[in-house]
């Protein structure tokens, strides 16, 4: 099994990586290692619209999807599990964007 550090290790070596998770295409945009998170921005060919402060509709904007890495025992979440294997390759097409370049 893998420490903590080498799977934080793995996971920067893929920022800026685009990859599939819950059937969306998604870009691995920051890890939050003092928060235990990983942030993932959506590639949608149109963005949701963001509103302002009040409510309105203001701009598009990409979601962005915070995933925790670790459970509250330390081990790696199914999500981060499933998002290196994705990255890595290690797992069928599907889990992984063909529309991008490794």
């Amino acid at each position: 099994m893998q420490t903590t550090d080498e799977l934080l290790s793995r996971l920067r070596t893929h920022l800026g990586r685009r990859c599939q998770h819950a059937g969306r295409h998604w870009r691995l945009v920051e890890i939050l290692t003092t928060d235990g998170r990983l942030v993932l921005e959506s590639q949608d060919p149109e963005p949701p619209i963001q509103a302002d402060q009040y409510g309105n509709a203001a701009f598009r904007a990409p979601e962005h999807l915070e995933l925790a890495l670790f459970t509250d025992a330390g081990e790696p979440t199914t999500d981060l599990t499933r998002l290196l294997q994705a990255l890595e390759g290690t797992v069928g097409h599907a889990a992984r964007d063909p529309g991008y370049p490794a």
